[in-house]
């Protein structure tokens, strides 16, 4: 009998995290989180521009943006990691997008989405070097 009792209770736990789960879901995105949903919209409204983007790539690309710009500014904002550290993580970010943007785009627009980041690594290299120099 004392194992059915201890049960119970586990089930009542798990019964409320579920809900607590669909409760969460359910909720409007905090006032924290829609500076991060702006940017991927501005920043897909960009890349849409330039790689002539369809409503279904559009749809599928904002969350992978979203997660991108939360998991780049997670990176930034830590004080504990060292320039070269944070250099390699970002690095790392970027590789998981253009991992989950390759099956989303055609292989023209995987090209020049290739470019576009090239270039985007290029002007943060210059950002980061000018920003010793001073």
């Amino acid at each position: 009998m004392k194992p059915r009792k201890a049960r119970l209770p586990l089930t009542a736990i798990l019964a409320l995290i579920a809900l607590m789960a669909q409760v969460a879901q359910a909720m409007p995105p905090s006032p924290a989180d829609q500076p991060d949903k702006q940017e991927a919209m501005a920043k897909l409204e960009k890349i849409s521009a330039e790689l002539q983007l369809t409503p279904q790539q559009k749809q599928k690309m904002l969350p992978i943006l979203i997660e991108e710009g939360s998991k780049v500014k997670a990176i930034k904002t830590n004080d504990s990691l060292p320039p070269m550290q944070k250099m390699m993580k970002m690095r790392q970010v970027g590789s998981e997008m253009d991992a989950k943007m390759k099956p989303i785009l055609s292989p023209p627009q995987y090209e020049k989405y290739q470019q576009i980041r090239a270039q985007e690594r290029q002007e943060m290299i210059e950002k980061m070097r000018s920003g010793k120099q001073q």
